[in-house]
């Protein structure tokens, strides 16, 4: 605020609302869509082979025909250059695998037989070069009967998958196999054939065993390869560590290594609860990329470890091992990330199979520092090894060597013996108690150095981002018992269970409680264990009589035993009453005693009337569910509703359950008996409506309606973007549609996450502004985010989902989520949290925040490829590796924060898209796609700058050839093209967010074409699309001569990199990107802000602006900083060179005067 005389000006610079969303990337590689060809007969067997060129007429005609092709050829595999492009780097997830994506299922692939009422499919791939295969199913049912196996020469490598492996997300992931073929053969009743779902879109070829020699790739050391490293299968002795090693017998089976994407593989560690209830917990570290979306294509190995202790220093240390990986899990669960420990939680899919004796790790949360360290991994994915250092760790930041008591990382200094190496990641680190302390983050120590590792703190991860998704708490000890340590626990131990019982309490004499202690296998030896007692409402003595370690035995190949404790009786009426039994082994016998105590329970028999002591008001919110149990006083038995609300029910322990549908303040009367009588109390309900405004989570300031044929509906689902709601179109019929429209004043941004589930191309969830069509999503989409500009005054915004008068697709239904507006909302991100960049080339991104980024905080990802997300929001480095990123993006602003989904995607550089530039003009630096059957290409033969064009190329026969970029509105786009096609037939059309507004046909020579780009970031598609009949002339389009103007092209020149959000300020002048393009500024430099002058009174401002920006000016007057006068604001139009304002009331109606200017897009 500049002061003047007691009169003061606020420059808002370009008021553009930024939504802060969370980018979640996930990183994977870029697919390039496999088409299959066929080859013809050879030997009676169908074949495919992957490969660019399309089918031709007679391929065509045959493979329409017949659709049983068995065998999947690829191409030949160069392991060693991949094995060059993916080095071992500790810190990061260690690729082993190029995924390969393909489209495979029993309907129109592979041999089916039928014999004796049995059916049989068999498919075979082959993939020459490959070290090893792992396969992806995205979709996979099999009925109660059917079994899949996967073959290599006839043998069965690893156990067969069945009904047992189906799961909700509806993935399978198979293990590697050491294997460049694999017959995948599928057997079951016939009459089950119908029902089975198989769906083969990922074929994982490896380019590194995933028992690759450890130490064959060292992290810049001079020692002998490999020469350091202890197997866990080592005695004290031959270790070389001593008897300390023992001491960590149960700590090795908790390790595991596993694959992630088919692709990437790291350590981690199964992990008790404090319920000790063997919840299969798998904790690992978080840069090893692992999230909601790829967790089901997570295969944990068990048991990974060489038969014999090779000897430290030896030759052999270095050597292959052979480890077998017949033991695995498929499939798991994201619970928790938290980046800042470098540490996620995931549950597996299935329990762990007990005859894989893993152990659940214990665990300690003290942050005490730890008086040694010993770490199991598996480095470069070798077999299973050890590692010892028998100083302190040292707590500090991430990378750091300095002492920070508060520091989110243990430094190991160094090892005293073995070390770690690339595929050590996420691999547990133990204190002198056995008690893991953290998980592998990175560092520099190898054989041959004392350099340091670095380990995420668990204690730190325990209460994490403060959110259920980003801490251990709520999973690890879901009770809330606060323990600070949790002995671990092994899975092939027996399970001892000793079960609650109850009596009645008598009124004289003494009766007997009886309990079981139950095995859950026989053991070989007789096994003694010792009962107590412990008081609770029952107290030892007057109620019951105590016991202390009293011992009971169960002999040699039994199952239970049984022991009693007397109870004494009493004519008294109380309540019931209870006591604890709590079991301890004697001796070391290979039970697990988590469930190993019960409460006794005194039943009271003799009553009085009870009471209804409340709760008298109960609040609830429409579409949520009501859950209160009701508090009664004298032992009831007995619970009834004499009056409630329609739904409304109560259990027998008086536990009332509703789910309100109207609000309202309703009246339930619940009356409670026992033997002595009964009495009637009175639960007052107030339910208050739940909008649709707290479905979508507005934070306030809109006004949201609906309507249509079935309007908008609130929707409970785990799947909302923010809170347990969401907005769900409502069920419409052929030619019908459901509307949700609020109403909204600008200057503004409006942000919204939408998705829909319908029939591709034809049932459509819209986006309109004031009746202009904006935005569209059909067929299968998930969740996107969009951000649209609010032009001044008042706008009606609309989501339609509308129907054809066809069939239905999907769910039939739209959604839409977490709608905010910037000026209302904090953090608010400015931009889609899809990120796009070129391969190899430097990258300068930060996402841009409405409110700026100067006070808000980003959780800072390591994105892998290169790249790292900064605490300012800043994504640098140089991506090494083509691919898409997954993951969570966390921002912190204004005491808010929010976590939203983000992708990052590299693509690589085309020169088709440089082909598709003017000859004398800039080079624009966009990223480029192609996609469909065919492809683009650079040519010189038909060209309208006389240099190169981009041409399509091979499209056959009702196919579909597309080159797209992505630029970033306000702006405009120029182009010249021509088709030379089949009139009227086969079209070159031009889609600007996957929706069709322009298109040639024939013979149309060069052309040019102008279009505007609104706010936004914008799809840009060329695609030459053909019939199923013949083809004329050239058959092909040409694109040539792009460009981009105004803002769009004002920012790609800028170098300003990817940093083109319109409120970033690169040069910190204090003015955003959008107004220093409005005011002819410029993006690297000192901008001025204007200068306000005094004149009668009346403050006056002018600046330059450029013409033709397509972007309005305009501003407004205000006497408290609070209510601003729309009256008053002068608009200039876009051809105007100056921007001049007057503030024309002045200091007649208040001694302080406020002016706000802004910029913004018109649309």
């Amino acid at each position: 605020m500049m002061t003047m005389e007691r009169r003061s000006v606020i420059w808002i610079g370009a008021t553009l609302l930024l939504v802060v969303t969370a980018f979640v990337l996930l990183l994977q590689e870029k697919k390039s869509l496999a088409s299959v060809v066929y080859e013809g007969a050879t030997k009676d067997k169908k074949q495919i082979r992957y490969q660019g060129a399309r089918l031709n007429a007679a391929q065509k005609t045959e493979l329409n025909r017949s659709r049983s092709e068995s065998i999947l050829r690829l191409p030949n595999f160069d392991s060693d250059r991949l094995l060059r492009e993916n080095p071992l780097r500790k810190g990061h997830p260690l690729r082993f695998a190029k995924r390969l994506p393909v489209n495979i299922n029993p309907g129109e692939h592979g041999e089916w037989k039928v014999r004796d009422g049995k059916a049989q499919w068999s498919f075979r791939i082959e993939a020459p070069g490959a070290v090893n295969l792992n396969l992806g199913f995205s979709r996979f049912f099999l009925p109660e009967n059917a079994r899949l196996e996967l073959r290599v020469g006839g043998q069965l490598l690893v156990r067969p998958f069945t009904a047992r492996d189906n799961e909700s997300h509806g993935e399978l992931w198979t293990p590697v196999v050491a294997a460049s073929e694999i017959d995948l053969r599928l057997e079951l009743p016939h009459d089950e054939r119908g029902r089975v779902e198989l769906e083969l879109t990922s074929v994982n070829r490896g380019f590194r065993a995933l028992s690759f020699a450890a130490g064959a790739r060292k992290i810049g050391n001079e020692a002998p390869e490999g020469d350091c490293h202890v197997d866990v299968v080592c005695s004290a002795a031959g270790s070389g560590v001593g008897p300390a090693i023992d001491q960590y017998r149960d700590q090795i089976r908790a390790a595991g290594a596993y694959t992630l994407n088919g692709e990437d593989t790291c350590s981690g560690s199964a992990v008790n609860n404090a319920r000790g209830d063997r919840i299969p917990y798998f904790i690992t570290a978080d840069h090893c990329g692992v999230t909601s979306s790829n967790a089901p294509s997570m295969v944990v190995y068990w048991n990974h470890e060489n038969s014999s202790c090779r000897t430290p220093g030896s030759i052999q240390n270095g050597g292959d091992g052979n480890g077998p990986l017949s033991d695995f899990n498929s499939g798991a669960i994201l619970r928790a990330s938290y980046t800042a420990a470098d540490m996620t939680l995931v549950e597996l899919d299935d329990p762990i199979d007990p005859e894989h004796d893993v152990y659940l790790a214990g665990w300690s949360r003290t942050g005490e520092i730890p008086e040694m360290a010993v770490g199991i991994h598996f480095p470069a994915t070798s077999e299973k090894r050890i590692s010892f250092d028998f100083d302190a760790l040292r707590s500090t930041r991430d990378y750091s060597s300095v002492s920070s008591p508060d520091g989110t990382h243990w430094m190991v200094i160094d090892w005293d013996h073995g070390t770690t190496e690339g595929g050590s990641s996420g691999s547990p680190i133990y204190d002198q108690n056995g008690h893991m302390v953290g998980q592998l983050s990175g560092g520099d120590a190898a054989c041959g150095n004392d350099d340091a590792d670095w380990y995420g703190k668990f204690s730190e991860g325990w209460e994490g981002g403060g959110s259920s998704g980003s801490r251990l708490r709520d999973w690890l000890d879901p009770d809330g018992t606060g323990a600070l340590t949790v002995d671990g626990l092994s899975l092939g131990d027996a399970e001892v269970v000793l079960s609650d019982v109850e009596v009645a309490e008598g009124d004289s004499g003494t009766r007997n409680l009886q309990f079981t202690i139950s095995l859950s296998q026989a053991l070989e030896e007789r096994t003694t264990f010792l009962y107590s007692t412990e008081d609770d409402t029952a107290l030892a003595e007057s109620d019951y009589a105590p016991a202390s370690d009293v011992a009971v035995s169960i002999p040699a190949g039994r199952l239970s035993a049984t022991f009693s404790i007397s109870i004494n009786g009493d004519a008294e009426a109380e309540e019931d009453e209870r006591f604890r039994v709590v079991l301890s082994s004697q001796g070391d016998a290979p039970v697990n005693l988590s469930s190993g105590q019960a409460w006794g329970i005194i039943r009271n028999d003799d009553f009085i009337v009870p009471v209804l002591e409340g709760p008298s008001l109960v609040r609830g919110t429409v579409g949520e569910d009501v859950n209160i149990a009701v508090v009664v006083r004298n032992t009831p038995t007995e619970f009834t509703l004499t009056q409630a609300p329609s739904g409304m029910q109560i259990d027998g322990q008086g536990l009332i359950s509703w789910l309100p549908s109207v609000a309202g303040d309703y009246v339930a009367r619940v009356r409670v008996a026992n033997e002595a009588g009964s009495e009637t109390g009175v639960v007052r309900f107030l339910i208050t409506p739940n909008t649709l405004s707290q479905a979508v989570d507005s934070p306030g300031g809109l006004r949201l309606r609906s309507g249509g044929s079935a309007p908008f509906l609130i929707e409970a689902s785990g799947d909302s973007l923010a809170g347990n709601n969401r907005a769900q179109s409502g069920g419409v019929e052929d030619g019908e549609e459901s509307w949700l429209e609020v109403a909204v004043d600008g200057p503004d941004y409006l942000g919204f996450w939408w998705k829909v589930s319908s029939e591709e191309g034809y049932d459509f969830l819209s986006l309109s502004v004031d009746g202009e069509l904006r935005r569209s999503l059909s067929g299968e989409r998930d969740w996107e985010y969009r951000v649209i500009a609010i032009p001044p005054g008042s706008h009606t915004v609309r989501w339609s989902y509308s129907k054809d008068a066809s069939s239905l697709g999907g769910a039939d239904r739209g959604w839409i989520d977490y709608l905010q507006l910037a000026s209302r909302s904090m953090p608010f991100l400015m931009d889609p949290p899809y990120v796009r960049l070129r391969s190899e080339r430097p990258v300068d991104y930060q996402y841009p925040l409405y409110s700026g980024s100067g006070n808000a905080t980003f959780s800072p990802v390591r994105l892998g490829g290169g790249l790292l997300l900064s605490d300012r929001g800043e994504i640098t480095g140089t991506p090494v590796s083509t691919g898409i990123v997954n993951f969570d993006l966390t921002i912190g602003q204004g005491g808010q924060e929010m976590t939203i989904p983000a992708t990052l995607e590299v693509m690589p550089d085309s020169p088709v898209g440089a082909a598709a530039y003017s000859a004398d003009g800039p080079d624009w630096g966009l990223a480029w796609e192609t996609s469909g059957s065919g492809e683009w290409i650079s040519q010189d033969d038909q060209t309208a700058d006389g240099q190169s064009a981009a041409a399509a190329s091979g499209v056959g026969d009702s196919e579909r050839a597309a080159l797209s970029t992505w630029v970033f509105g306000p702006g405009e786009v120029s182009f010249s093209w021509r088709a030379s096609s089949e009139q009227d037939y086969d079209f070159l059309i031009f889609e600007v967010n996957e929706r069709e507004v322009a298109s040639l046909s024939g013979n149309s020579r060069w052309q040019e074409y102008t279009g505007e780009l609104p706010y936004g970031w914008h799809k840009l598609t060329w695609a030459y699309e053909k019939d199923e009949t013949e083809s004329r002339r050239r058959d092909t389009g040409y694109l040539d001569n792009l460009s981009f103007s105004k803002y769009t092209g004002w920012v790609l020149q800028s170098e300003l990199g990817q940093r083109t959000g319109v409120t970033l300020d690169p040069d910190g002048d204090g003015q955003g990107l959008l107004r220093e393009y409005a005011t002819g500024g410029t993006a690297w430099g000192l901008d001025l802000m204007p200068v306000p002058s005094l004149e009668g009174g009346s403050l006056q401002l002018q600046i330059d602006k450029r013409p033709g920006s397509g972007l309005h000016f305009d501003a407004e007057v205000s006497g408290n900083l609070k209510d601003w006068n729309r009256s008053e604001r002068s608009i200039l139009r876009d051809d105007e060179e100056a921007f001049y304002v007057r503030d024309r009331v002045g200091l007649r109606e208040s001694s302080s005067r406020f002016l706000r200017m802004t910029v913004h897009p018109l649309k």
